[in-house]
């Protein structure tokens, strides 16, 4: 069976590929997006379940994000902010770090903690000078590890421990700190201006709002693809679409199946993360910040009481707890450390939150442009009528994702020209 031939074909319906439909619809080009879910969103997607929004692992969006602000109405969004700072458990209590330029009475609250020395203290501030006005990877910058870019910028060894690398580890999903200087250097720059916020819905309100601007029939859900070539689509039903260009938007390893030959690029596997949701109508901790395990003991790197951020996250009465965790362990004993260890940060009553539902994501990140961001992003264009995009096109980021879509769609233009 072969359909009438669509001039343009977009295979994913995650952030690159309504990025990349949203450009064409606004050059006037018409186009067929086929989605293998039942929804759009791709990483970026949240469920319902007993009038609480869980997002598909731990998720946020950094409102500074140049990309983000050009595509999203931030008001219709109507984001919630995280405090600006953290709080670090350590040596059996909570040791709060506040921005002193949007938190400077917290700040000096807490300042004379040792938590953090005053020369770590000071570096933090000279790095944020330093990062304000980046807005984009800079790639001037050597390719190093963050973890080396730290040490050599003097932070202390303790710091770069108890705070880095649950910070930062959460955010790359590596506690090593491997990642490339540049896109740490990047996102210090975007939590330093803009800090992380949840959309006031969960973060499928973004998919959701980019999908609202689809030209009507333009979308096919529950379509997955089996097998692409220049200028033919082979859906796993069987059909056959025929087109002149076609733009794989789809994971890295869902491309490195569908386009073994043309990638050219080294698939290394991806970086995973589990997620527990937790529920309780007992009192829970007031400030909407993140809690992060600054001893490194694990298995829980950070936590945070989600309702407190964004009240529609639970019914009313009621509070919604996310603990999340780097990596995928398989255990059946996982929900009971993940209770002890979330008993000794908040209390006794975390043993009577209900658990809601667990969440492991093993494709949750890219591994390849994390560690190495290159030169540039990598080509849209495989062969002529064959393009690519997603944040492992471009850097592994919401940002990335948006501005990967977007450069597709562009050649694509160029090419139909």
């Amino acid at each position: 069976m072969s359909t009438a031939t669509p001039s343009i074909a977009i295979i994913g319906a995650g952030l690159s590929g309504l990025a990349c439909a949203r450009t064409l619809t606004k050059a006037g080009l018409k186009y067929t997006l086929y989605e293998a879910a039942d929804a759009v969103g791709g990483r970026v997607r949240s469920d319902v379940v007993d009038g609480f929004t869980l997002d598909r692992g731990f998720q946020v969006l950094l409102p500074s994000y140049p990309e983000a602000r050009r595509v999203l109405d931030y008001d219709a969004l109507k984001l919630r902010p995280f405090y600006r700072g953290a709080d670090l458990f350590y040596k059996g209590q909570f040791h709060r770090l506040s921005d002193p330029f949007t938190h400077p009475r917290d700040a000096l609250k807490h300042g004379r903690d040792p938590f953090v020395s005053w020369m770590d203290k000071w570096y933090t501030i000279v790095l944020r000078k330093e990062v304000l006005t980046t807005r984009k990877i800079e790639r001037r910058i050597p390719e190093i590890e963050t973890e080396d870019y730290l040490r050599d910028f003097g932070f202390s060894e303790e710091f770069i421990d108890r705070f880095f690398r649950a910070f930062f580890g959460g955010v790359f999903l590596e506690k090593d700190l491997r990642t490339s200087a540049r896109m740490f250097l990047f996102l210090y720059s975007m939590f330093s201006t803009g800090g992380a916020a949840l959309p006031a819905h969960g973060m499928q309100a973004i998919p959701d709002q980019m999908a609202v601007s689809l030209p009507p029939g333009s979308l096919r859900l529950n379509s997955p693809v089996a097998s692409v070539s220049p200028g033919e689509i082979i859906l796993s039903s069987g059909e056959i679409v025929h087109a002149d260009h076609i733009i794989v938007a789809v994971s890295e390893e869902v491309a490195a199946r569908l386009l073994p030959d043309l990638s050219g690029e080294k698939h290394l596997p991806a970086r995973s993360t589990t997620c527990l949701y937790f529920t309780t109508d007992l009192p829970v901790p007031e400030t909407p910040t993140i809690y992060l395990d600054g001893d490194g003991r694990g298995p829980v790197n950070s936590a945070c009481v989600l309702s407190k951020i964004a009240p529609h996250y639970a019914p009313a009465g009621q509070h919604l707890i996310s603990a999340s965790i780097i990596g995928s362990p398989c255990s059946e004993e996982l929900e009971t450390v993940v209770r002890d260890q979330m008993a000794r940060w908040f209390g006794e009553s975390a043993y009577l939150w209900n658990h809601l539902r667990t969440y492991q994501i093993r494709h949750a990140l890219p591994e390849a442009r994390q560690l190495h961001l290159g030169d540039g992003p990598l080509n849209a264009v495989l062969v002529p009528g064959l393009y690519r995009c997603g944040d492992w096109c471009e850097d592994a980021s919401i940002n990335g994702a948006l501005i990967s879509g977007r450069r597709a769609a562009e050649a694509v233009i160029g090419a139909a020209a």
